[in-house]
């Protein structure tokens, strides 16, 4: 402030020394010059001089001049160089001298004394110039003293500023500082901190609140690191107590997984032990049932099927229901036609409701979205468990299909399945339980109709993971209706319906006295043909027959059956074809233009049926082959095993080719560029996981079979994760293969009506491997057996013990098969029990030498 004051006062000065100079010399300039108007006009150059020497008595007047009306000069009082500038103005600076310059004007000298004759306009007139050169040394001089002056006095006033400002700096500069150190201290952890100094006013008010606002934080921290230090007590006393629990929960867990791990290896235990006598004991039933047997022997027969069907169903059922608590099961996502899995699964439940007088109904809508992309196999297991507890629970009346599609976008429908039936019903209230594991709605239902209680909760939530919903409505009395919203991808359907043309003015008669099986095949023939009459009197269907076809629907009641055939049996010597729809009756008419179809009856056959003629439909001996040159590389490192494996695969006209090991299957694979791979899981030099990897790895597209023995499902998903298509389990199932090839190779399999009847258990005997082939085999490997036990070579029992369970679990030996997997548990462990592995392997030869 002091800087900017002196400088502005230096600055007036200097411009007032200035403005006096400049001011005293224009007035020197005039005064002369106006004086020197009469020495002018007489010419008188001694007026002249002596008006000059006044004025340069002053010590910065310099020179005076006098100049003529021409700009001459007439008069100087000075000899010193000057610059005039006449034209610069009046004043102007040269070389270190002001130069003021002025006119000598003529104003007139009044001659009269009366002012009334004078000229009222005088006449002004130039005469002459006057310049006064004045130094700038005098006014230097002032501004010298100016400076001086100033900068003492700013000296002065800066110095007198210090000390004031220090003075009063300090009354506030060290309070300030103190609060600030202090503050400082109280930041840094040291709460005892306090101003001790006493200030005055309101510096003396800030350091009183500041130390009773450190007095206040002091306590509320003691009182928080008390709060802290307490709740610290606590956390550490409850992470002790859950690192106790998690130690104790840890502990749970290794045990409920080796509980699992136990429950899967006892269930696959127990499903081996079960299945293995159950299958005997259904085979030698239906071998008894083909002798000559009494009617109390046949209700006997009947009573074990049914008893053995019904266990195996239980096992099967237990088995799904781990799998789902584990989500051991993957979906798939494969083309097949939802109508033929409908008809599939009413088909297989046929037998037991036409033995109780049921009618199993389908109603299908009319189009030819029905081929879609999905999991058929779980599909048909859902549809299954919901239709046979309909069947079951149902004592007179039908079971009814029912269809509908609701499209979501152009790839994706909303399919919708009802099943409706007329039977017991269920209570409300016990509607929920019924989808909760073992729970049925009543404890006497067991007793009266068996089953475990799994298969709604099986179906539920396959029907999950399917991205779909199950829901149940039922009345007492009334009937139970089951729903099943699935949104399933649909293609286009490579087969069509078409009409029947070929016999255009033949009418087909239809009798039904079901309203509701006569509206579903009604739909089904008008779709296959124009001219169809339905009827429900057996003489409205007499009156019509003339030359027509004639459809006659046969009711599962067996008195009904009696009294129609009894009225029909001379009907077709009057229709053009006659096609009975079947349902377990065989006390028909035989002639050659009579058709028998079974019932449910499928739309295809119908229409089949009406083309031609067909004597007697029989859909258990069907048998299939390939349409076109099928290639399977078959990797199975048993000879026996892969012997059948071919003899399997040629009678349905499908070329083979054999590999011992995996590296094997890799080259055959890239020399032969098969269909399709049946790999064995397990063989030497590369396994059946490598090797399906290293196939994925480089022809990604082709299907691969794996070929186990083993049921636990760990080993089932590792081979899924390597990368095959479908797992079978040995023993082979010639129709499941069959029907695996067709569904991995795009259905390119069809069905030979001549040929052999396929059963649901491999015959050895069918494919030229006699048993006494197989027996010499199994007494060289447990001859090899024997002598790698003698050397303590433990891969090499492990490798024999291999090939024996394949031969075992493909031909079906269920003891020998037993006395495998117990050798197997001991030679898998880290330590040798080698007294234990020879009891198994002397039990193995005593088996083998008793069944020679």
């Amino acid at each position: 402030m002091s800087l900017l004051l002196g400088g502005y006062f230096t600055y007036t000065r200097l411009q007032d020394a200035e403005y006096s100079l400049l001011e005293r010399g224009q007035l020197l300039a005039r005064l002369i010059a106006s004086s020197s108007e009469f020495g002018f006009i007489t010419n008188n150059s001694e007026l002249l001089k002596n008006l000059s020497k006044g004025p340069l008595l002053e010590q910065d007047v310099s020179d005076i001049l006098f100049l003529d009306g021409k700009y001459e000069l007439i008069l100087r009082s000075a000899e010193f160089p000057i610059d005039l500038q006449i034209a610069s103005g009046e004043t102007y600076n040269h070389n270190e001298y002001w130069y003021f310059t002025q006119p000598i004007i003529t104003t007139g000298i009044p001659f009269l004394d009366n002012s009334e004759f004078q000229e009222s306009e005088q006449i002004i007139e130039t005469i002459g110039w006057v310049v006064v050169v004045i130094s700038e040394s005098r006014k230097v001089q002032q501004e010298e003293q100016i400076f001086i002056a100033n900068t003492l006095l700013l000296l002065i006033g800066s110095i007198f500023t210090f000390f004031l400002a220090q003075r009063f700096g300090k009354r506030i500069s060290l309070p300030i500082l103190e609060l600030t150190q202090t503050m400082e201290k109280i930041q840094a952890g040291q709460y005892d901190a306090r101003i001790t100094n006493t200030y005055t006013g309101e510096f003396n008010s800030l350091a009183i609140g500041l130390n009773n606002l450190a007095d206040t934080v002091h306590k509320s921290i003691k009182n928080q690191e008390n709060k802290i230090e307490l709740a610290t007590r606590k956390l550490q006393f409850t992470l002790h107590h859950l690192e106790q629990q998690n130690n104790a929960l840890a502990t749970a867990r290794k045990r409920a997984d080796e509980a699992n791990k136990a429950k899967d290896d006892f269930l696959a235990r127990m499903s081996h032990e079960l299945r293995t006598p159950l299958t005997s004991v259904v085979g030698f039933s239906k071998l008894l049932k083909q002798s000559p047997c009494t009617e109390e022997q046949l209700e006997h027969i009947r009573i074990i099927n049914q008893t053995s069907q019904m266990l195996l169903s239980i096992i099967d059922d237990i088995l799904d229901f781990s799998k789902l608590q584990q989500d051991a099961i993957t979906i798939e996502h494969i083309p097949f036609n939802l109508e033929d899995a409908v008809y599939d699964v009413m088909e297989m439940q046929a037998p037991l409701a036409h033995s109780k007088g049921l009618e199993l109904i389908a109603h299908l809508p009319e189009t030819e979205r029905l081929e879609i992309i999905g999991d058929p196999t779980r599909l048909r297991q859902i549809v299954s468990n919901i239709l046979s507890n309909a069947v079951k629970f149902t004592e007179s009346g039908s079971v009814e299909t029912y269809l509908s599609i609701k499209q979501l976008n152009k790839q994706q429908s909303l399919f919708t399945l009802k099943i409706i039936d007329t039977g017991i019903g269920i209570p409300q209230k016990q509607l929920e339980q019924l989808f909760k594991a073992f729970m049925q709605a009543d404890t006497s239902i067991t007793r009266r109709f068996g089953g475990s209680g799994l298969g709604l909760v099986i179906a539920k939530k396959l029907t999950e993971l399917m991205g779909g919903k199950l829901s149940m409505s039922s009345e007492e009395s009334q009937g139970t209706t089951l729903t099943l919203d699935l949104p399933l991808k649909t293609q286009k359907n490579a087969n069509p319906i078409t009409k029947n043309t070929s016999e255009a003015d033949t009418t087909t008669i239809y009798y039904e006295e079901n309203t509701s099986l006569r509206i579903a095949i009604s739909s089904i023939l008008k779709q296959q043909n124009n001219k169809v009459i339905a009827v429900n009197s057996i003489e409205e269907m007499k009156r019509q027959a003339e030359k027509n076809n004639v459809i006659v629907s046969i009711p599962a009641n067996p008195q009904k059956q009696i009294t129609l055939l009894k009225e029909i049996k001379d009907i077709s010597r009057h229709c053009a074809k006659l096609i009975f729809l079947s349902p377990n009756c065989t006390n028909l008419p035989v002639a050659n233009n009579i058709a028998i179809l079974n019932k449910p009856v499928r739309p295809s056959r119908i229409q089949q049926a009406i083309e031609r003629t067909i004597r007697i439909e029989a859909t258990d001996t069907k048998q299939r082959v390939a349409v076109k040159a099928i290639k399977v590389v078959v990797a199975e490192d048993n000879e026996f095993n892969s012997i059948l494996i071919n003899k399997i695969l040629n009678s349905f006209n499908i070329q083979a080719f054999t590999a011992t090991t995996g590296l094997e299957a890799i080259t055959l694979v890239k020399e032969e560029k098969p269909d399709i791979v049946l790999m064995d899981a397990h063989m030497p030099i590369m396994d059946g996981f490598e090797a399906t990897k290293h196939i994925k790895e480089r022809w990604p597209s082709l299907p691969i079979i794996a070929l186990t023995a083993n049921i636990i499902e760990s080993e089932h998903i590792a081979l899924y994760k390597a990368g095959v298509s479908k797992v079978l389990l040995k023993p082979i199932n010639d129709s499941q293969l069959f029907e695996t090839i067709n569904a991995l190779t795009t259905n390119v399999l069809q069905v030979d009506e001549n040929a052999q009847k396929i059963t649901q258990v491999t015959d050895i005997t069918k494919y030229d491997i006699h048993p006494q082939q197989l027996e010499q085999e199994l007494q060289s490997l447990s001859r090899q057996l024997e002598t790698a036990f003698q050397t303590y070579q433990i891969d090499a029992i492990r490798e024999i013990n291999h090939q024996i369970a394949g031969i075992s679990g493909l031909y079906e030996l269920p003891e020998i098969e037993c006395c495998v997997s117990s050798l197997q548990a001991l030679i898998s462990k880290s330590t040798m029990d080698w007294p234990s592995i020879w009891k198994v392997i002397w039990r193995l030869k005593r088996i083998l030498d008793s069944n020679d």
